[in-house]
C-alpha cells in the first residue's frame, strides 16, 4: 500500500494551489513523558532535512490536569522549526503522523479539514498491559481517525512489546509498518559519562515521570533494586514527589529525592554509575525513553528481563534480588564496565540516532527536500496566516483593581492574532478601555441592591449573549468567587475552553468556592512569593492546577528611569520621596493608619509624600492638599514610575506586594484584614521574616508608627531590604498564562465524548 486510501478507496488528491506541508504532526503536546520528547527529536531531524512541518495540538482524554505544552515542543514552534496550525483551517500534507492512540479514543468535537496522501498512527503504548487489561480500544481509535481524516491508517508500533499486543483482527485487516518506530535521540545532546572509576559508594539512579506504575509494586522490592546500604550505595531519584510516599507509606531516608527538571536530565545521568529501572508488575513499558537516555550516556543499565527483547545487549537484565550482586560484579570488573558502556552507546548510535529519521521517512515514500525534482510544479513557499481567535476575559469586582490588572498583564503578551475582549464587574473598567480593548461592564449585585438569584440569571444571559456573539476560543475567568451565572453560561458551551485564574492565599472563608473547579477545563494559579507560608484551602489542591511564577503587568526593567520619573511627576530631587498607596479602603478602614503614617512622615523635614489614590477612591478634598511636601495623585499603573520613590507604605494586595518586592523598593506593608480578602498578613510576615519588608497592623501596631517609619527610612535598613529582594529569581508568569491561552485557543478537543452530548 504505497498511498493510503481515502474513504472512497482512491488516493487522496492534494490541491496544487494551496500550501502543502511535508509532514503534519497530530499530537497531545502536553504529555510530559517520552512520547513528547521523542516527537521533538523527530521534528528537529525533519527540519534539518529541509521539510515543511506543521503541528496540530490535541487535548486528549488521558491528561486531566492542566498541563502546558511540553517545553521542547513549545520551543520548536516558537523557534520556527514547525508551524502551529489551526484545526479550523484547511491543511494539506504529504504525510500525517498521529502520535499516541489515546488522543483519538473520542471523536474530535469539531470538524477538521486535512487532505493528506498518507497517514500513520504511531503507537506509543501497548493495547494490553502486563496484567492483560485493555489500555484502549484500538478499533475505536482507528474508526475515529478514519472519520476525522477521511483516510485509512497505517500502524507504526514503537517496539516489539507494542507490536505483540496488537489484536489478531487488527493484524489481519490493517497495514502494520514492518520496522518498529523506535524512539530517536540527538546523540550529541547526551554526552558520554566520563571514564572515571566507579564511585565509592557506587551511585545508582533512575528518572521517570511521577507515576506509581513506574515503580515496583512494594517497598520491599524497591529496596532490593535501590538498596539502603549507604556505605556501599548512594541512590539518586529524579522525578520524586508526594506520589512516592503515598505509594509506599515511607521513603528510605538514604534515597536522594529530586523533583523532575526537563533541562537537568543529562547532568543527572552524568553523575551516576548505574541506571536501574524497575516498574510495576502490571505496567507494560512500550519502549522506555528514559532508558534510551541512560544508554546514550554510556551508563551500565540494569533492567528486568522483559526489556531484553527491546534493548538486546545494550543493557543487562536480572530479577530484583540480583541487582546488588550484578552491581558488585561490575564494580569489581572495570574493563567489563567499559565494554558494557560501549555496547550501550553503540546501540544508541546505530539504532536510535536522529540521523536515521531521514531514512525512515524515505522508506515511507516521503521525498526529502534535497532530492525533489526541480521540474515538479512550484508550491507556495509561505503558509497562510492563522485565523484570528477571540479570548473573553471575565473578572469580578473585588475592592481594588487586581483582577483587571492581572488580565491586562496577560493580554500584553498575547500574539496579534489572539484578540482579547473584556467583561468586568469592576468600576475601574475605564483602565481597560484606555488600554485599547473592547470592554463590557457588568455591575455587581451589591452595587445595585439586587437579589443575587435574579442577578445571576441576568449574568448568565449577558455572558451567553457575549459568547454567542464573540465566539471566543478561550474563556478566561479571574476571581476568587465563581458566581452561579458564570457556571450557568458555560454549561451551554461545552467546547469552549475555559480557564479559572485563581490566586492563592485563600482564607477558610473561601473554601466553598473550591467546588467550582469542575466547571473549568483548567485552573491556573499565579505564583506567590510567600507560597511557603500559604496553608489555605488552595494549598491542598495544588497538584491539580497549573502553577506559574508571580504575575506583573509592568516588569521591573520596564520602569521609567529615576530622574525621568521624578521630572514627569514633578518630584523634588533633594527630598526623600515616599509613596503612600493604601487602596480604596472600601471594606477595611485604614483612615487611622493613613493619619498616623502621614504624621510620622511629614514630621521629618527631608521627606516628601506622594499619596497615590486608587482609581476606585472618591476624589475628596484633603486637609493636606496645600502642604508643600505632600501631593495626592491618581496614577495607573503607578509601578511604572516607582524608580522615583525611595520608599513606600502600601497595602499588601497581590499585585502591589509583588511589584514592591520584585521592584526592590523598601516598603512598609499594611494588611487589609477584612474577612473576604486574601491573607495579606501571611505574605507580609514572610517578607518581614526574610528581611524584605516591614509590617504594620492597624489594630496592633498603630502606637509604633513613628518607630516603624524610622526603620523604613533608615539607610542601612533600606539597603538590607533591597539586597534581600535582589536575591529573588523571577520571570513573569503573565507570559506563561498568555502562552497557555495561545496554545489552547488553537487546540483540537477529543477530551470529552461528543456522542454523549445532550441538546
Amino acid at each position: 500500500m504505497s498511498d493510503a486510501a481515502n474513504g472512497t478507496g482512491m488516493p487522496a488528491v492534494l490541491s496544487k494551489d494551496q500550501f502543502t506541508y511535508d509532514i503534519l504532526f497530530v499530537a497531545d503536546a502536553r504529555f510530559d513523558g517520552g512520547s513528547s520528547t521523542a516527537m521533538a527529536v523527530e521534528i528537529k531531524a525533519a527540519a534539518r532535512a529541509g521539510l515543511r512541518l506543521a503541528l496540530m495540538l490535541v487535548k486528549g482524554p488521558l491528561l486531566r490536569a492542566p498541563f502546558p505544552v511540553h517545553p521542547e515542543l513549545s520551543a520548536a514552534m516558537r523557534g520556527g522549526l514547525i508551524d502551529r496550525v489551526d484545526p479550523e483551517s484547511e491543511i494539506n500534507a504529504q504525510l500525517t503522523l498521529i502520535h499516541h492512540p489515546t488522543i483519538m479514543e473520542n471523536r474530535p468535537t469539531s470538524k477538521i479539514n486535512v487532505s493528506s496522501k498518507r497517514a500513520v498512527l504511531v503507537l506509543h503504548h501497548p493495547v494490553y498491559d502486563n496484567a492483560g487489561k485493555k489500555q484502549y480500544d484500538l478499533n475505536r481509535v482507528l474508526r475515529n481517525i478514519h472519520d476525522a481524516f477521511n483516510l485509512e491508517i497505517e500502524i507504526a508500533p514503537v517496539s516489539s512489546v507494542v507490536r505483540k499486543s496488537l489484536p489478531n483482527d487488527i493484524l489481519r485487516r490493517k497495514v502494520i509498518i514492518a520496522e518498529d518506530w523506535v524512539n530517536l535521540i540527538e546523540i550529541d545532546e547526551w554526552p558520554r559519562r566520563s571514564d572515571r572509576p566507579i564511585s565509592t559508594p557506587a551511585i545508582i539512579g533512575r528518572h521517570s515521570r511521577p507515576d506509581k506504575l513506574k515503580w515496583p509494586d512494594t517497598l520491599k522490592v524497591a529496596k532490593l533494586v535501590y538498596p539502603e546500604d549507604k556505605l556501599r550505595f548512594r541512590v539518586r531519584i529524579l522525578g520524586a514527589g508526594d506520589y512516592l510516599r503515598e505509594h509506599y507509606g515511607e521513603i528510605p531516608p538514604e534515597w536522594e529525592l529530586l523533583t523532575f527538571n526537563f533541562k537537568g536530565v543529562s547532568n543527572f545521568l552524568q553523575s551516576l554509575d548505574f541506571y536501574v529501572y524497575f516498574h510495576s508488575s502490571t505496567w507494560s513499558e512500550a519502549y522506555g525513553r528514559t532508558i534510551l537516555e541512560a544508554l546514550t550516556t554510556g551508563l551500565v543499565v540494569i533492567l528486568p528481563p522483559n526489556f531484553e527483547e527491546v534493548f538486546g545487549d545494550a543493557a543487562v537484565y536480572c530479577d530484583p534480588e540480583n541487582v546488588v550482586p550484578l552491581i558488585d560484579q561490575y564494580v569489581d570488573d572495570p574493563e567489563g564496565y567499559r565494554e558494557q558502556s560501549e555496547r550501550a552507546r553503540s546501540y544508541a548510535r546505530t539504532v536510535c540516532s536522529a540521523d536515521n529519521y531521514a531514512t525512515r521517512l524515505e522508506r515511507l515514500g516521503l521525498e526529502l527536500r534535497s532530492t525533489k525534482s526541480e521540474t515538479k510544479p512550484a508550491t507556495i513557499s509561505v503558509p497562510p496566516p492563522l485565523p484570528t481567535k477571540n479570548v473573553l476575559f471575565v473578572s469580578s469586582n473585588g475592592i481594588g483593581i487586581g483582577h483587571i490588572t492581572q488580565q491586562l498583564a496577560i493580554s500584553k503578551f498575547l500574539p496579534e492574532d489572539i484578540r482579547p475582549t473584556f467583561a468586568t464587574m469592576s468600576y475601574a473598567v475605564n483602565i481597560v478601555a484606555e488600554a485599547g480593548y473592547l470592554v463590557h461592564f457588568i455591575p455587581h449585585h451589591k452595587h445595585m441592591d439586587a437579589n443575587p438569584d435574579d442577578w445571576n440569571r441576568v449574568i448568565a444571559e449577558e455572558l451567553f449573549d457575549l459568547i454567542s456573539h464573540l465566539r471566543p476560543s478561550v474563556f478566561a475567568y479571574d476571581a476568587t468567587a465563581v458566581f452561579g451565572g458564570v457556571s450557568s453560561a458555560l454549561k451551554h458551551f461545552p467546547n469552549l475552553f475555559s480557564i479559572w485564574v485563581r490566586r492563592p492565599m485563600w482564607r477558610e472563608f473561601h473554601r466553598p468556592f473550591l467546588q467550582a473547579a469542575n466547571i473549568f477545563d483548567a485552573i491556573i494559579e499565579p505564583g506567590e512569593l510567600a507560597a511557603e507560608f500559604d496553608n489555605g484551602p488552595t494549598s491542598e489542591v495544588r497538584d491539580f492546577v497549573y502553577r506559574v511564577p508571580p504575575v506583573l503587568q509592568i516588569e521591573p526593567s520596564e520602569r521609567i528611569a529615576r530622574e525621568r520619573a521624578r521630572d514627569i511627576l514633578d518630584l523634588p530631587n533633594d527630598l526623600t520621596v515616599v509613596a503612600l498607596q493604601l487602596g480604596s479602603g472600601v471594606n477595611f478602614d485604614l483612615s487611622s493608619v493613613r493619619s498616623a503614617v502621614l504624621e510620622a512622615l511629614l514630621k521629618r523635614n527631608d521627606t516628601f509624600v506622594l499619596d497615590i489614590v486608587s482609581p476606585l477612591a472618591n476624589d475628596e478634598q484633603n486637609e493636606l492638599d496645600n502642604h508643600d511636601r505632600y501631593r495626592r495623585v491618581s496614577l495607573f499603573p503607578s509601578f511604572k514610575f516607582s524608580r522615583a520613590f525611595d520608599a513606600a507604605v502600601c497595602v499588601a494586595g497581590y499585585n502591589t506586594f509583588h511589584e514592591q518586592i520584585l521592584g526592590m523598593i523598601p516598603t512598609l506593608f499594611i494588611p487589609n484584614e477584612a474577612e473576604e480578602m486574601d491573607v495579606q498578613l501571611t505574605r507580609i510576615k514572610w517578607a518581614e521574616l526574610t528581611g524584605k519588608a516591614l509590617l504594620l497592623r492597624r489594630d496592633f501596631d498603630l502606637h509604633r508608627t513613628h518607630e516603624i517609619i524610622g526603620q523604613l527610612l533608615d539607610k542601612r535598613r533600606q539597603e538590607t531590604m533591597v539586597q534581600s529582594c535582589k536575591s529573588i529569581r523571577w520571570r513573569n508568569g503573565a507570559k506563561d498564562i498568555a502562552q497557555y491561552i495561545e496554545d489552547h485557543s488553537r487546540i483540537l478537543r477529543t477530551d470529552w465524548d461528543i456522542t454523549k452530548l445532550v441538546y
